[in-house]
């Protein structure tokens, strides 16, 4: 039973579910199972809990160009 685990930034309930079919459809494709024994878990993370180069990713949106 393949179990994957996202982890992004926060999107809307129409995005989760386009995420949620092609990632299903692409397990099944590589390993060759039904998309009813694929789970896939999304944890959305707001930008103020993650990073990138030490900045967090909500000051880096409110830099300026």
């Amino acid at each position: 039973m393949p179990v994957i685990h996202v982890y992004a930034y926060e999107r809307s309930q129409e995005k989760k579910r386009q995420l949620v079919k092609e990632v299903t459809e692409a397990v099944c494709r590589s390993y060759a199972v039904e998309p009813e024994i694929v789970t896939v878990y999304i944890f959305d993370v707001p930008k103020e809990n993650a990073a990138h180069g030490g900045v967090l990713a909500s000051d880096a949106d409110a830099a300026p160009a």
